[in-house]
């Protein structure tokens, strides 16, 4: 790989490094600090604009590393500080919006609750909840009220962790008479309103006899509503390497680009009229991510599909590792955290990997006319590949690796593409009972035989294998893996004809 074409690369491992440096230190960062050095060497930075020739100057590549470097580090440390000030000062009583339905837990129902500040709290309550809707200010009394980012019981530790880097500052419980509710009586903000949005769809589905586990399947894949999703159901998922599935990704968001061209014309528009048809599709994937809840595989996605098709339009060449680090470090300018998302760790893992590798790997695809040959041959190489870079941080966050990964993605990819494009069909004939309820039995049976499908391969003994790596051992993995890679690709491949 030429890095002379890929510059941004060579900047977001720096501000990668600094934010993982900000992490492991962040009870030495302090802002104002972090501010005036990033002053400085940005000052050094236009100092050498007019002073040198930067492609000659080395200089100025090592202050725009540091820079970028400092800039990561403030940009963490930042997010940290504005969720770690978030704690009200009165640890006796907490108010905010609820921005999520209650979930039942197993003594208590929890609330997600929004401040004033922006830092959301998630409180215990004793009584199941009624008559709540997306907006209600919620006001309660707390017997006790913890900071996530505390933790003395290490037993809690990862969660509460988990939970502060998803923006709640404290966990609180309240007993069943300590607390009330004020309705809302304003319109929702945009967010909220697409999430009463996805629950008036969940709903629709309900209604039209889409429910049960079969259900669960197909409003993961199509609203990105995992809710009802049964914990075996997960497992099973887990097990059989198909996680990703359930999980709105750039998989899903093709497909739906593939039915927007069709549906939008672009294939019979005149050159001139195609940028409408361009904005459209791009405008329908944004209004989707946001029905869905704006998960970070389904946003990465988005990015670089927006990139890809711009362009299309402009005639250029859309040039995918740049595309994956501009959404890499765009979503990491808004959001810190996503740095510890499981989901955005894979998602950039496996498309990086595919974007670095995927020129040397069509170097080995089966020279054939048969376009399924083609495509099942292109699948297994890909899947191979996704596999292999995604196998030790899987390890090391679940302390698995599955093996039937590949078989189970092999048999699963037509009952996804049908499943998907079937749902597309379904909404759009929900108007006609007759085509609709024919509909449903494909859903219906697509998604019990994908069930049934992933269970029987996760049940095998051979399906999985334990293990759980730490950090280095993880990092050594993957260095391992990119030498392998990097040799292998080197090789000029044989060339198989059909």
């Amino acid at each position: 790989m030429n890095w002379q074409n890929h510059p941004l690369i060579r900047l977001i491992i720096p501000f990668t490094l600094g934010m993982i440096g900000a992490n492991l230190f962040i009870s030495h960062m302090d802002m104002k600090v972090l501010f005036i050095l990033c002053c400085v060497v940005l000052a050094f930075s236009f100092f050498f604009i007019k002073t040198s020739q930067l492609k000659k100057d080395s200089r100025f590549g090592l202050v725009a590393i540091t820079l970028f470097f400092l800039v990561g580090m403030t940009l963490y440390t930042g997010k940290y500080r504005h969720i770690e000030n978030g704690l009200p000062n009165d640890t006796t009583s907490v108010q905010g919006t609820l921005v999520e339905l209650p979930k039942e837990k197993t003594h208590s129902w929890a609330l997600k609750l929004e401040q004033e500040n922006g830092v959301h709290i998630l409180l215990y309550i004793g009584n199941q909840p009624k008559d709540l809707s997306l907006g209600d200010t919620i006001s309660a009394q707390v017997l006790h009220m913890n900071a996530t980012n505390h933790c003395e019981d290490d037993s809690f530790k990862t969660y509460n962790s988990y939970l502060f880097h998803h923006g709640i500052c404290a966990t609180a419980y309240a007993p069943h008479d300590r607390w009330k509710v004020k309705h809302r009586l304003t319109s929702p903000s945009i967010l909220l309103a697409a999430k009463e949005q996805q629950e008036d769809l969940h709903h629709i589905y309900d209604e039209h006899g889409i429910s049960d586990e079969a259900g669960s399947i197909i409003e993961a894949m199509t609203l990105g509503r995992k809710t009802t999703l049964s914990s075996d159901t997960r497992q099973a998922y887990a097990d059989a390497g198909l996680s990703h599935i359930l999980a709105l990704s750039g998989f899903h968001v093709g497909i739906i680009v593939l039915m927007m061209q069709a549906f939008f014309l672009k294939s019979f528009l005149p050159f001139r009229w195609q940028w409408v048809s361009q904005l459209l599709i791009i405008a329908t994937l944004w209004c989707y991510a946001l029905l869905t809840g704006m998960s970070p595989s389904l946003v990465r996605a988005n990015i670089m599909f927006t990139i890809l098709l711009l362009c299309q339009f402009l005639n250029r060449e859309a040039i995918s590792i740049n595309s994956c680090a501009f959404a890499f470090f765009l979503m990491l300018c808004l959001n810190p955290f996503y740095l510890h998302d499981i989901g955005f760790q894979l998602s950039f893992l496996a498309v990086g990997g595919i974007a670095l590798y995927a020129q040397r790997i069509t170097q080995l695809y089966c020279h054939t006319h048969n376009p399924i040959l083609r495509f099942l041959w292109s699948l297994i190489l890909i899947t191979s590949l996704c596999a292999l870079l995604t196998a030790p941080l899987v390890a090391h966050h679940f302390g698995r690796i599955p093996l039937l990964s590949l078989v189970s993605n092999i048999i699963l990819i037509p009952f996804v593409y049908l499943l998907m494009w079937t749902s597309i069909l379904w909404w759009l004939f929900l108007w006609c009972e007759p085509i609709n309820n024919m509909l449903t039995e494909v859903l219906n049976w697509t998604a019990n035989s994908m069930n049934a499908i992933v269970e029987h391969l996760s049940s095998l003994p051979f399906a999985t294998i334990q293990w759980q790596p730490g950090v280095l051992m993880t990092i050594f993995c993957y260095a391992v893996v990119l030498v392998i890679t990097y040799f292998i690709s080197r090789k000029t491949p044989a060339k198989f004809s059909v």
